[in-house]
């Protein structure tokens, strides 16, 4: 199976796709390594969170996606937190202290709202280290991939978003039937699309069709976003 994942306000949402790209279920738990360890042959994992993190203050797989998506869509890629601050010593530490620490290695702060995502941040990497097939993907760049690369319209949150990206979805073969989203019913209808579309671009990935930011031959240790 080729999955999507993405990070909810409850922990995380998984969406997966048979061999033909089709919705074949979805799930949710607190646990990243669960929802992952839920997927019947995993194949592929694409999940909107930064992998491979830098001793850096940017990864310019965070520019070049930010600039692909413009000036309003682009707002949604979070630049991606150095490397030290899911250590063991930072990623519980006070906002005010890891900024701190920032500004003295880089000479920049981060939002609350990118450091809040240390915990998730640090469990991605971690199944990545233990072996779990995983990418890193950004759903927006997604959509926009699905629309003939043209950033959408419609904030996510408003109706016309949500309907742009069904209508995306529902066009590159993804429809999520009631009967499938019954274990994630209770969820933010955003996520749960954010997930399809993840998945999507995992589907490219496993077929090799996936394109990525930065373009060309990955390195090893270079962070990509695929779509």
């Amino acid at each position: 199976m080729i999955a999507g994942v993405d990070g909810c306000k409850e922990g995380w949402v998984g969406v997966w796709l048979d061999q033909s790209g089709t919705v074949a279920g979805t799930f949710s738990s607190v646990s990243l390594e669960e929802v992952l360890q839920s997927i019947p042959d995993l194949i592929t994992a694409g999940i909107d969170m930064p992998i491979q993190l830098l001793d850096a203050p940017v990864r310019p797989a965070d520019t070049l996606a930010r600039s692909a998506l413009g000036a309003e869509r682009g707002r949604s890629v979070f630049p991606a937190l150095p490397r030290f601050t899911i250590g063991k010593k930072w990623i519980d530490a006070d906002f005010n202290d890891v900024n701190t620490q920032c500004r003295k290695l880089y000479g920049r702060a981060f939002s609350r709202q990118s450091l809040h995502l240390r915990a998730k941040i640090a469990e991605v990497n971690q199944a990545q280290r233990e072996g779990f097939p995983v990418i890193e993907v950004h759903p927006e760049l997604s959509f926009a991939a699905m629309n003939n690369g043209r950033p959408l319209t419609f904030s996510k949150k408003t109706w016309g978003g949500f309907r742009e990206r069904i209508s995306l979805l529902e066009e590159k073969g993804l429809h999520l039937k009631d009967s499938l989203l019954l274990p994630v019913r209770n969820l933010a209808p955003d996520d749960i699309i954010d997930a399809a579309a993840a998945a999507w671009s995992a589907y490219r990935y496993s077929v090799g069709q996936a394109a990525s930011y930065p373009a060309g031959d990955p390195k090893p240790s270079e962070p990509r976003i695929w779509v």
